[in-house]
């Protein structure tokens, strides 16, 4: 029984290790700076860009686009936010053009697949307080 008792904590210890998840937080002005590696084109016409997302309380969100491999999250409600980000892929053929979008989101609370999110996080926004003033004797 008492064999039985360790193999549970064990595999429980390794559950909760592999979907442990740092918190982040946004900075003062609620921004945070993500980075991605570069996804490669599959011919040299193809256009690359990155679709940003958001997943909070309200729901899945399309924050922005880009083609650099860095965006600002900014946020104006405080609140506890998951960020992810896809691939948009704008294939150009002499007759045509198609826009053909990654089959999911690399999310930042997860590391799936393997080495998508090495450091998987969640990002906190919390507005600073107002510091008091006028502090004086009594």
């Amino acid at each position: 029984m008492k064999k039985l008792i360790w193999i549970v904590f064990i595999l429980m210890l390794i559950i909760s290790t592999v979907y442990a998840q740092d918190i982040e937080y946004a900075d003062v002005v609620g921004q945070k700076t993500v980075a991605w590696n570069v996804v490669t084109p599959i011919a040299p016409t193809d256009i690359i860009s990155y679709q940003l997302w958001t997943d909070s309380e309200v729901g899945i969100i399309l924050d922005g686009e880009t083609d650099l491999l860095v965006y600002t999250f900014t946020f104006i409600i405080e609140g506890e936010r998951i960020l992810g980000v896809s691939t948009k892929r704008v294939a150009v053929f002499p007759t045509f053009t198609e826009t053909i979008y990654s089959a999911d989101i690399n999310w930042s609370n997860v590391d799936e697949p393997p080495g998508a999110t090495p450091n998987p996080f969640v990002l906190r926004f919390i507005e600073g307080i107002q510091l008091p003033e006028n502090l004086r004797l009594q």
